[in-house]
């Protein structure tokens, strides 16, 4: 539930004052991170030219490197917020300077929908949902907004092979492992041989999933001033786009989607994609830490990290002919800043490359953070995985969400609730195209 009287006076407004007050927090992490940033240019030089940290600068670097990636995430949050704020106002035709506003009937009824609970008859048109609860499909155009909106909250699941459907009945579709065909020398005028492919079948299923009652005010939902179409977009692409992210990673299989970790842990062995089980965890020098057998050592997965000679192994477990593809890093914010930390015997950074916040890379294939993917933990699949997902994995989406307007349930606290919903499935397809950690007990 959300609490909505702390919404009135930030979203009454036209919405180029929402977009003003996220400048505002945008330029003062901005403000913030430069100065950090000047604070740690002698800190940085000092360790370029190969001297070394007193324990207090080590500590020193290290919370401002943190409150560095905290204000990065802040200031990535704020530009996303803008976009999907101005995303929306175009989707609703609610943006005067949108040269692409959408003025359908269909789309000013959904609006009026929104508002007063007014089911016009372009509305009905367009298709109304079962029941007596008042829901809708929605139009097009918010659709695709929403498509946009889900996308920012699961980076993982974005790399998926896309399939969209009209309806949600099971969906077969067929896998094949060309790996062990080559072709052969063939001499003059002899027979070629048969090669047999070997197909298999998958299933994708369409699983119901919606964003929680919405509640608005019947102020707020009959202000004109009030961006309502962006508002709910927003709240339910974050819900729904959790959902999707969380169930892309550790969905079971069973009676729900298939996440990616599942999937890769009942795979192969390390050597050919599926999961890549590290040997004796090795000690890895770090920024700044404490460990058993010095001052700048640490076991690899105490540190919420990789060894360079494990990170590489992990690579390898997956085929050159994927990596060429695209192969992707996907890990959590923790893991990401922990391998930054990483050191060579000189105290600088191993991996310069990844130090670029905006885009970082590892050994050359770039890197994306997704904190639905949990840290790295003895024996468990977990913290790591690399590969070409598009080939590994393919999530299956049901077109038309659904919106339902709830009049009648919290009428005496004077609020009406609207509940998302839409349908889709995950499912393994190649998953010698990907690998995930098992790291060794310490």
């Amino acid at each position: 539930m959300l609490a909505i009287a702390g919404f009135a006076t930030a979203l009454s407004g036209p919405l180029q004052k929402g977009n003003t007050s996220m400048f505002a927090a945008e330029r003062h992490a901005r403000a913030e991170r430069a100065q950090l940033f000047a604070k740690t240019d002698p800190l940085i030089a000092k360790l370029q030219r190969g001297e070394r940290l007193s324990n207090a600068e080590r500590r020193s670097l290290d919370l401002d490197h943190t409150r560095i990636a905290q204000l990065n995430q802040e200031i990535a949050a704020c530009q996303e917020a803008r976009e999907l704020s101005a995303e929306a106002g175009r989707a609703m035709g609610d943006s005067p300077d949108s040269g692409a506003r959408d003025d359908s009937a269909e789309s000013r009824a959904f609006t009026a929908y929104l508002r007063s609970g007014v089911r016009g008859p372009e509305l009905r048109a367009a298709g109304e949902a079962s029941g007596s609860a008042g829901g809708y499909l929605v139009p097009p155009g918010w659709w695709q907004r929403l498509q946009v909106a889900l996308k920012a909250y699961g980076g993982t699941a974005a790399d998926f092979q896309q399939i969209e459907t009209d309806t949600g009945q099971p969906m077969q579709w067929a896998t094949n492992d060309p790996t062990t065909t080559v072709g052969v020398q063939q001499a003059e005028n002899t027979l070629v041989s048969n090669v047999d492919y070997t197909f298999g079948q998958g299933t994708l299923g369409a699983y119901m999933f919606d964003s929680g009652v919405q509640l608005v005010s019947l102020q707020l939902a009959q202000d004109s001033a009030f961006n309502l179409g962006a508002f709910i977009m927003a709240r339910v692409a974050e819900s729904l786009g959790r959902a999707q992210a969380a169930a892309a990673i550790s969905g079971t299989g069973s009676s729900q989607p298939l996440g990616i970790i599942p999937a890769l842990n009942a795979a192969s062995t390390t050597g050919s994609g599926g999961k890549y089980t590290l040997g004796t965890a090795t000690k890895v020098n770090v920024a700044g830490a404490t460990g058993t057998t010095g001052a700048s050592q640490i076991t690899e997965l105490i540190g919420g990290t990789l060894s360079p000679a494990s990170w590489l192994g992990v690579l390898k477990s997956v085929d050159m002919a994927y990596r060429s593809l695209g192969a992707k890093w996907y890990m959590n914010d923790t893991t990401l800043q922990n391998t930054r930390l990483i050191t060579n015997g000189f105290g600088d950074p191993y991996y310069p490359e990844l130090q670029d916040d905006t885009k970082p890379k590892l050994y050359g294939y770039p890197v994306v953070v997704d904190n639905n993917i949990p840290n790295l933990t003895a024996s468990t699949p977990s913290g790591v995985i690399f590969g070409h997902l598009e080939s590994a994995m393919v999530l299956r989406s049901v077109r038309g969400a659904g919106l339902m307007r709830l009049d009648e349930r919290w009428a005496d606290f004077l609020q009406v609730g609207f509940i998302g919903y839409r349908r889709f499935d995950c499912r393994s397809n190649d998953l010698r195209a990907a690998t995930v950690v098992v790291p060794a007990a310490t």
